[in-house]
């Protein structure tokens, strides 16, 4: 009997390890989100594209959407991915292996998307997807965010974890913080990718809050020309502004979190000696 319950345990950690369920659920978004992606111009911009301008830009941005697909979800899977891992291993040792991971999973969403979407471009543009500089600037963006992404995670997972009340509420308490931070990432997501020409906002609120940059930068970077004038006026930046405030802002929370995490694990660990 203590036999076959440390195998089923054994199973269970190996199965619930990030590293074994975060790859082939990366792949499904992937999957998943490129059929949404490549119908997002006609469902939620323009249904009707009419002239030259509008055809194009819908041909364009769906080339965007089409590459960038399972980018976004992809974020947030690196973040859950390093709060695991902070679960399981201490911090530092979290950071590395959540940071390899990240890579893993960064490489992975571009090598499934990048030929699905290139075998659903037509002959219309003449320039292939890695020498357009756009497309090519915010995949790189964007896919450097996962590592940043996973260190955010581990810095939550470190801080929360071991705040959590125990007794047989914890796992509900998780599943609720898990549900929200799902809901709150898809709705602030979507904003994001709701932006047209430029962002509606002032542009501080993309620095603090990545995933609004993530979601605009991918939407600018097809949609920064008015085409609704008689003649095509560029009015954003191609979601450059975005793209950088994504990095710059993951990046600060994932020093933040983590240094923040540190200074209170010292401190604990100061307290527990001094009590003995």
């Amino acid at each position: 009997m203590s036999t076959r319950a440390d195998g089923s345990g054994r199973l269970r950690r190996t199965v619930t390890y990030p590293v074994v369920w975060s790859l082939p659920v990366m792949a499904l978004l992937v999957l998943v989100a490129m059929p949404f992606n490549d119908q997002f111009y006609e469902f939620w911009v323009n249904y009707d594209a009419q002239g030259d301008a509008q055809q194009y830009e819908r041909i364009y941005t769906s080339r965007i959407f089409r590459h960038t697909s399972g980018v976004l979800s992809g974020q947030l899977l690196a973040l859950l991915a390093g709060a695991a891992l902070a679960r399981r291993h201490r911090q530092p040792v979290a950071l590395a292996i959540g940071a390899s991971l990240a890579v893993l999973l960064a490489v992975e969403t571009f090598a499934i998307a990048y030929p699905l979407a290139r075998a659903q471009e037509g002959v219309f543009l003449t320039t292939a997807p890695l020498d357009d500089p756009v497309l090519v600037r915010v995949l790189l963006c964007e896919l450097a965010a996962y590592p940043l992404y996973a260190a955010v995670g581990v810095g939550l997972g470190t801080l929360l974890f071991g705040r959590l009340p125990r007794g047989p509420g914890r796992m509900l308490l998780r599943l609720l913080l898990l549900l929200s931070l799902l809901v709150t990432w898809s709705v602030i997501t979507m904003i994001g990718l709701s932006q047209d020409d430029r962002f509606n906002g002032p542009d501080w609120v993309l620095w603090v809050i990545p995933p609004l940059a993530a979601g605009t930068a991918v939407a600018l970077a097809g949609l920064s020309l008015d085409v609704w004038r008689e003649t095509a006026v560029l009015v954003g930046d191609w979601g450059y502004g975005a793209s950088l405030a994504l990095l710059v802002g993951t990046s600060a929370y994932a020093v933040g979190l983590n240094l923040i995490a540190w200074l209170l694990g010292r401190r604990r660990r100061r307290s527990d000696s001094a009590g003995c």
